[in-house]
Order: structure tokens, then C-alpha cells, then sequence
């Protein structure tokens, strides 16, 4: 009761200071779709619709109070809104309704809210406290989990995080997909922060987090949860200028997962090249190859929740009768979209994550070599290698709607219309024949 009543307080005040502030209450909604603190106030706020009350707050809010420098429309902004209106239009054709609402309901609200996010979140301060209570928020789940995997050394299907339930960050690859794309977040507050000043102790903070982050990951054993972390590495690798020091920090967190992994760790990461022999992976192909016939019949999309249909059948030589599995989830983010809405809605998807990329390569480009923007440069590629990560991971589990994807779109949004802001007001008030100069830096 006490836990409960401290994260209503925690709410309210949120409420409280926001209503004047749009973004604090957009910072408020970040937690609360993170943190998910109706999963852990048992006793007083599971039947509250508390995203929605907030969310609809930092809206109200910034249409009262502020309404500054909205943000340009983007290809982000107009791929994601086309996108809210045919998932929508799928759901009405469901061919599992009553479900497909059910998930239209908090898959709506991910995507239209990240719509939003740009119009509250425009400073540099505010980009920062956007990451920075995502990464806050994560630990929350971080901390208990990685610290208990160190001691026990984790296990697969078994709760060590905040949220016990079989949802959200219960649901061990979905945790093990936030933690990883968090680590180029960790790394990126390390070389930037200044809400929180730089400084040995937050260096130590956000290096420890980062090394149970990792721990966290090992310890879901999930294996998208291995693919995602050689992703993140990559990624970083060819992002830094310091290559072969990266390559030493990698190949040393190698020796220890190496030296400390269990058996059950090893176990489940070998079955990877056992293929269509593992049962696990047997079921996604066949549920991908069901997927391609639904969607052969339904080439628009069959609406959320339509792998609750599904009937997969495993032909049994030796016994004669053939298994059956019913309802298996689409395990593939792509397949997901594709079966739930189509090819239409499938081209929308990968459009959002390519515009999202190609957003991001054109902030780094433009600030290359400009001190003054060194940290938006940074931030592009940490951005650049978090949505790698969440694309590599959903290619083998069903996340195609939840916030860790939006949340980079609406990112990218943010810190491109920033740097935009900064590069025109540069130009405007430099003298001519010193534009060139202050645009392409020293």
C-alpha cells in the first residue's frame, strides 16, 4: 500500500507541475508508458486509465499554454498519421474483433502520441530529459533484473524485473529489446549530459547501468536478446573513431559473458543453429508461412490480433495423426504488420523506419564537424544504432506497436527540426561572408 500510494504521489505531482508545461507532462507520459506504474501500485492505480489521463493532459496542455515553434511537417509526421488512419480502417474488417479493438486501443495511442511529441519536446534540454526519464524508467527494471542475473545468473521464462505480469517489460524479449536499445542512449549521457553534470559519479552511474543493462539482456536469455546485442556492437563499432579500443571493450565483455554464462544460457543460444530441428523455431516458420496465406487472402490486412486464428498443423510421420497449435503469436514484428494490415500497411511500416534512418543521416551529415552541434551529431548515430537494434530484435518478435519504435520516429523528428531551427537562425544573423565559415565549422 505504501509503494502504492508513493507512485500516485509521484502521478499527481506530475499533474500538478505539468499542467503549465506541456513537455513535463509529455517527460510524465514517457514514464508512465515505460514504467508502467499501474503494474507495480497494485493497490490503487490498475484500473485507472492513467496513459491516457496524461497523455491527454500534455496535449490539452500545450494547446492552452504554449503552441511555440511547432514543428515542421515531416515524412514521419504524414507516413505515421496515413498509418493511424488504415489501422483503423483494418480493425473495422477484424477478423478477431473483439480483440483487435482491444489492441487498437493502446496501439493508437503510441502512435498518435508520437505524433505529438515534436510539437513539446524542441530544446536541447527537453531532447535530454526525453531520454533521459526513458533510461531512468528502464532501470527501474534494469537494476533488479541484471543484479539478481549476476547472483543467479538469470533464466529463461523467469521474472527478476519490476513487472511479474506477462506483459510489457514482463515479457523478457521485449525487456531485452528496451535494454538494448537504451545502451547507445547510456553511452551517448555519458559524452553529453548536462541535466545531470558530467561528472566521475555519472560516469560511473551510466557505466554501471550500461554493464547491467548487458547482465539483463544475458539474463532473459532469450535468444533475439544475443542478436540484438552483436547489433548494438556493430552499430557502435562503426560509429566510433576509436575502433580497435571499441574492438578491446567488446571482445573483454565477450570473455566475461563467455566465462560466466550458465548451461541453460548456452543451451538455448546453441538451439539458434539448430533451425527449423528446434521446436521454438519450427513454430515461427510455420506461423510466418500461415502468415503469407492470410495475407494472400487478405491482401489489405485482417486487423490486429488476427494470429488468434491461426491453425498450424505439424505433420507427425511415426504416430500418424498430425499435431495442431492454435492461436501462436506472428514472433516477427514485420509479420505482424504485414498479417495484421497488409501490404499497404507493411509498405507504411518499413517507410516509417527508413524515414526515420534517413532522417537521422542527414542531421549527422549536417552537423559534422560543427562544435556547437557535436552533441546532436552524437546523438543522431546513438539514435542511428537504437533503431538497428529494435529492428534486428523485431525481426524475431511481435513489437511492431509498442512505443520503442515510435519513441525513435519521434526522436529523430525532434532533433531534426532542432538542428534545423539552429542552422536557420546561424544563417540569418551571420554576416555574409561569414556564413560559410560558421555552417561548415573552423
Amino acid at each position: 500500500m505504501v509503494r502504492s500510494l508513493y507512485l500516485l504521489l509521484i502521478y499527481l505531482t506530475i499533474f500538478g507541475i505539468g499542467l503549465s508545461a506541456p513537455f513535463l507532462l509529455t517527460l510524465g507520459y514517457v514514464w508512465v508508458d515505460i514504467f508502467h506504474p499501474e503494474n507495480v501500485a497494485w493497490d490503487i492505480l490498475p484500473d485507472v486509465p492513467v496513459s491516457f489521463l496524461i497523455g491527454t493532459a500534455a496535449i490539452g496542455s500545450y494547446l492552452v499554454f504554449d503552441r511555440q515553434s511547432p514543428p515542421r511537417v515531416s515524412a514521419i509526421t504524414v507516413i505515421t498519421v496515413v498509418f493511424v488512419l488504415w489501422v483503423t480502417a483494418t480493425t473495422l474488417h477484424a477478423i478477431a474483433p473483439l480483440p483487435a479493438w482491444w489492441k487498437w486501443d493502446w496501439a493508437i495511442k503510441s502512435m498518435l502520441f508520437s505524433v505529438f511529441i515534436p510539437f513539446a519536446i524542441r530544446s536541447r534540454n527537453q531532447i535530454e530529459a526525453f531520454i533521459q526519464v526513458y533510461v531512468i524508467s528502464l532501470a527501474a527494471n534494469i537494476i533488479p533484473f541484471g543484479l539478481k542475473t549476476i547472483i543467479t545468473g538469470g533464466g529463461y521464462g523467469t521474472s527478476l524485473g519490476l513487472i511479474s505480469t506477462n506483459s510489457v517489460f514482463g515479457e523478457q524479449d521485449t525487456l531485452a529489446t528496451a535494454c538494448t536499445l537504451g545502451i547507445p542512449l547510456m553511452l551517448y549521457l555519458i559524452r553529453h549530459t548536462r541535466i545531470i553534470p558530467r561528472g566521475r559519479l555519472p560516469t560511473i552511474g551510466y557505466g554501471g547501468l550500461v554493464l547491467l543493462t548487458i547482465a539483463t539482456t544475458i539474463g532473459t536469455q532469450e535468444r533475439a536478446a544475443l542478436v540484438g546485442l552483436i547489433a548494438a556492437a556493430g552499430g557502435l563499432w562503426l560509429k566510433s573513431s576509436k575502433k580497435l579500443v571499441l574492438a578491446a571493450v567488446f571482445a573483454a565483455i565477450g570473455v566475461a559473458i563467455v566465462a560466466s554464462a550458465p548451461a541453460a544460457w548456452w543451451d538455448r543460444m546453441s538451439s539458434i543453429s539448430e533451425g527449423a530441428h528446434d521446436g521454438s523455431i519450427a513454430v515461427r516458420l510455420k506461423m510466418w508461412e500461415w502468415t503469407m496465406d492470410l495475407v494472400a487472402e487478405h491482401p489489405n490486412g485482417a486487423g490486429f490480433e488476427a494470429y488468434r486464428k491461426s491453425v498450424l498443423e505439424f505433420p507427425q510421420p511415426l504416430k500418424g495423426e498430425p499435431r495442431f497449435e492454435y492461436g501462436r503469436a506472428f514472433h516477427s514484428s514485420f509479420f505482424e504488420v504485414l498479417g495484421e494490415h497488409g501490404w499497404f500497411g507493411f509498405g507504411l511500416f518499413l517507410s516509417l523506419i527508413g524515414a526515420s534512418f534517413l532522417t537521422l543521416r542527414s542531421v549527422a551529415r549536417q552537423t559534422r564537424n560543427l562544435p556547437g552541434l557535436a552533441w546532436a551529431h552524437d546523438l543522431a548515430g546513438a539514435l542511428e544504432v537504437s533503431l538497428l537494434v529494435v529492428v534486428t530484435c523485431g525481426a524475431f518478435i511481435s513489437i511492431g506497436f509498442q512505443p520503442l519504435f515510435y519513441y525513435i520516429f519521434a526522436l529523430s523528428h525532434c532533433l531534426r527540426e532542432y538542428v534545423r531551427r539552429v542552422l536557420n537562425a546561424q544563417t540569418a544573423t551571420a554576416p555574409i561572408e561569414s556564413r560559410a565559415y560558421s555552417l561548415a565549422g573552423p
